[in-house]
């Protein structure tokens, strides 16, 4: 699946650390992201960004999808300008850096475990977009098999400071936002089962099941 490839394509050049557990992954930002990249040059390449089609993004708005297509041919032109064999040249360097940082950042290795998650996610986000609970503050998705060997989907919805004060709003919140998210993952993924964990955005607290 070419979508997989690019993104395997963009992580490895990137050089950020193996996957790990996504809900505890520390947050990507723009000057974070940039301050990795140079750290070396070896990410100016078109392989960087090897198996990129739009096509395979047909799950993000059409302004998301635009965006990305326009970022990954703007670096290929200055990537293909730049030899494999001679030092990069500033100029390079200065104007692939952001093209190439705001490739990693659109692909959200930090809130989307794996490929299909980034697919699932941005289509349970988009959903709940027009009617967004004031009450969460984020989204975290990872794709895989569960202890039974069967197809899941983790999502862990991050709850604002203000509804995490005390246990009772707490909880409150969770079982709403859960009356909301898991009907919409199931359409959005019915081969996968839904599990959802919730978390106070302020602090790595143990997750809360919400029945």
């Amino acid at each position: 699946m070419a979508l997989r490839e690019f993104w395997i394509s963009v992580r490895v050049a990137a050089r950020l650390p193996a996957p790990q557990a996504v809900v505890d992954s520390p947050r990507l930002d723009a000057e974070e992201t940039e301050r990795v990249l140079r750290r070396s040059t070896l990410w100016l390449t078109p392989g960087a960004v090897a198996g990129f089609d739009e096509n395979d993004f047909s799950f993000l708005s059409v302004a998301e999808r635009t965006r990305l297509a326009k970022l990954v041919t703007e670096f290929r032109q200055v990537a293909s300008a730049v030899s494999p064999t001679a030092p990069v040249p500033n100029d390079a360097l200065e104007r692939g850096l952001p093209l190439f940082r705001d490739i990693v950042l659109s692909l959200g290795f930090d809130r989307y475990e794996d490929p299909e998650a980034l697919r699932l996610g941005k289509l349970i986000e988009q959903a709940i977009e027009s009617d967004r609970p004031p009450e969460l503050a984020d989204l975290r998705f990872r794709t895989g098999l569960d202890h039974s060997g069967d197809p899941a989907l983790w999502i862990w919805a991050f709850l604002t400071e203000e509804v995490s004060k005390n246990d009772k709003d707490f909880l409150k919140a969770a079982r709403r936002l859960r009356a909301i998210l898991d009907p919409i993952a199931r359409r959005v993924a019915p081969d996968r089962w839904p599990y959802l964990s919730f978390r106070p955005i302020a602090e790595p607290a143990e997750a809360v099941e919400a029945s």
